[in-house]
């Protein structure tokens, strides 16, 4: 009788070391299946040559540092600045070569260098600058015309060239450059309703970053190159799923280092352009990741011309790249009016 025991605990015994095995192999088959994905997308798109579209005007002429968005199916371009003229007006499109105008005067003060995003019911801008004049309000819409203050003084202090990020409903404002004593800044702050927002640190493990991008990719916000209070133009990737919990991807990424660079994602990955590195040196370059670590250039039959404080959204199938700013020598610097996508 004991034998007969001793046999059906080591027969079972058998049977769930099968199943923990047959386990282990299933994982192991899964991984490298991923790991296959990601080489065969990175691959793919790296050599396609799509030609570009290309609209070379728009009805509201060229301008830097200004935001674009996605939101009711369609594109949008919020304010910036356009050598000595800073805006406040709000214009889409659905093609990207007819703009409508919603409002030449959207209510808030004009700036350049501020920060947006979307939620489900709508638009959100917050900070920026006008003049020499570092702004900290927040604003929304619902239908682009008409706008709301939804705080006057925000608790963040005044700030440019930080990110406005909604993962899961709340909107995650990072970094900066400010006119105070501790000018780069380092400090994330959260709200759910743009009116309350609540600090979740004075200082990330990313440190201090300003003309940094975020995006959020694979249900994670990322943020991405940009620089530092040391002077240091930067190429690492960071990402956290909650916004308070961060990890370090790469502290070295395949691009180059800069700032003012612009990223966006699709359901394959992000998409890096452009940006600014040390000595006026601006891209022209797009650069794709599914992974956030391992970066590839994508090529095409024609680069958009070399720029930075541009923007760029992923709309319609394809990779926008909308207007920017270049600093030249002996030329005047060019706020360019064209259009890019791929």
């Amino acid at each position: 009788m004991k034998n007969r025991i001793r046999l059906k605990s080591l027969s079972s015994l058998i049977v769930l070391l099968s199943i923990i095995c047959s386990c282990e192999k299933n994982e192991d088959i899964l991984e490298m299946s991923n790991e296959s994905f990601a080489k065969k997308s990175i691959t793919k798109i790296d050599t396609d040559t799509s030609s570009p579209f290309i609209n070379k005007e728009t009805p509201y002429g060229g301008r830097a540092s200004h935001t674009s968005v996605i939101f009711d199916d369609k594109m949008w371009v919020i304010a910036g600045i356009n050598h000595d003229t800073t805006f406040n007006d709000v214009w889409s499109t659905k093609d990207g070569k007819n703009w409508d105008v919603m409002t030449k005067d959207g209510g808030f003060e004009e700036r350049y260098g501020h920060a947006s995003t979307t939620t489900k019911t709508g638009m959100w801008i917050a900070g920026g600058m006008n003049g020499a004049t570092f702004l900290n309000d927040v604003w929304y819409s619902k239908n682009g015309k008409e706008w709301i203050e939804t705080i006057k003084n925000a608790p963040f202090s005044s700030r440019r060239w930080h990110t406005l990020t909604n993962l899961s409903g709340r909107m995650f404002l990072i970094g900066g450059f400010s006119g105070d004593v501790d000018a780069i800044k380092g400090d994330i702050w959260v709200s759910s309703d743009g009116v309350q927002w609540n600090q979740v640190t004075n200082l990330a493990p990313f440190g201090r970053r300003y003309g940094h991008a975020t995006v959020v990719y694979d249900h994670k916000i990322w943020v991405i190159g940009g620089y530092d209070q040391n002077n240091n133009y930067l190429n690492d990737v960071w990402y956290s799923k909650n916004g308070f919990q961060w990890n370090l991807a790469t502290p070295n990424a395949d691009f180059s280092i800069r700032r003012n660079h612009a990223v966006v994602a699709n359901e394959k990955g992000m998409w890096l352009t452009g940006g600014i590195a040390a000595g006026h040196v601006y891209f022209d370059d797009i650069w794709f990741s599914n992974n956030g670590v391992n970066w590839v250039k994508v090529k095409t039959n024609k680069n958009f011309p070399s720029r930075g404080y541009h923007s760029s959204v992923y709309y319609d199938k394809k990779l926008w790249v909308l207007h920017g700013f270049k600093q030249n020598i002996n030329t005047p610097n060019d706020y360019y009016s064209d259009i890019w996508a791929y």
